[in-house]
């Protein structure tokens, strides 16, 4: 029993370590891991548009309003000049680069973001 009492308020250092790790990797977790989500929706909103390119509705202006619209509800900095749409009689190639700042206590990460979306046309 006089063990016991003489231990009492003492905790290892290992268990701090670990407990600081945790809250590092839930911060983290919780900035990058909604862009992270947003960037991927806008991928596959323009891996989508890139396959309808081949309808006769969809033209190079109405593409680039779709991407600027998604990006807008996304809440990314896209703005209309980052679109780039090249189309041939074989191929559309869609190119959408921009700039995301993740910030996070004391430090502010900067994501350069390039989706580049290839799709042949029938």
């Amino acid at each position: 029993m006089d063990r016991l009492a003489s231990q009492r308020g003492q905790i290892n250092a290992g268990c701090f370590i670990a407990l600081f790790l945790v809250v590092i990797v839930v911060i983290i977790a919780t900035r990058t891991v909604p862009v992270v989500i947003e960037v991927g929706d806008l991928q596959k909103q323009i891996e989508l548009l890139a396959e309808r390119a081949s309808l006769s509705t969809y033209t190079n202006k109405k593409i680039e309003a779709r991407i600027y619209q998604k990006a807008e509800e996304l809440g990314l900095p896209v703005k209309p000049g980052n679109i780039k749409i090249q189309r041939s009689s074989q191929e559309i190639h869609i190119v959408v680069e921009y700039d995301v700042d993740i910030k996070f206590p004391g430090y502010t990460y900067h994501w350069h973001k390039v989706h580049d979306v290839r799709r042949p046309l029938f």
